[in-house]
């Protein structure tokens, strides 16, 4: 599994992160785990999502609601692929989501002063009838100022967003290998 530096750009993104993992199993199988997994399994999740409130709490404001991928709007679903995507101002204590019926109210949405969250889940195939399953995490700040407040959160959250990223798609991989 391999992560992205924060100050990589992958254009046009501002920042990136990627990790895998190999499954025995089907893509099918693999994207319906993906679609109904929830953080909230994972005590280890739910406490860092539980410390991702420490600041509204501190603030004496209400903590947000944990996120899930209910939360995104699906952007794109394909036999091999889903893909997500999540605007807000994550920076803020309550993330400062907008929320989208549709992909095309997603995708048409031009507000400068949020950043774009794409979050994707690919299969490929591998060897020994093994699928890889790789996710990208990728970011993009559409001017200087919410690069500016991105930035100190990104380099907060990350070290620990990879982490429950890996830790997501190891209990992926055992809830699709259980079942096969």
């Amino acid at each position: 599994m391999r992560s992205k530096s924060a100050h990589v750009s992958i254009e046009p993104f501002d920042f990136s992160e990627r990790h895998s993992v190999l499954i025995h199993a089907l893509p099918g199988t693999i994207l319906n785990c993906v679609r109904h997994y929830r953080l909230d399994e994972d005590p280890l999740i739910r406490s860092a999502l539980s410390l991702r409130g420490l600041p509204a709490r501190l603030l004496q404001r209400p903590p947000p609601t944990p996120l899930e991928l209910r939360d995104f709007t699906l952007l794109s679903a394909t036999d091999h692929s889903l893909v997500y995507g999540l605007k807000g101002a994550f920076w803020q204590t309550d993330y400062g989501l907008h929320h989208f019926d549709t992909p095309m109210a997603f995708l048409g949405d031009r507000d400068a002063s949020v950043a774009t969250l794409i979050l994707s889940f690919v299969t490929a195939p591998a060897t020994h009838g093994r699928t890889r399953l790789v996710t990208h995490t990728h970011v993009l700040c559409p001017t200087l100022r919410v690069r500016q407040r991105f930035l100190p959160y990104w380099l907060v959250i990350r070290p620990v967003s990879g982490l429950l990223r890996r830790r997501m798609l190891s209990q992926i991989k055992a809830r699709c290998e259980r079942n096969t």
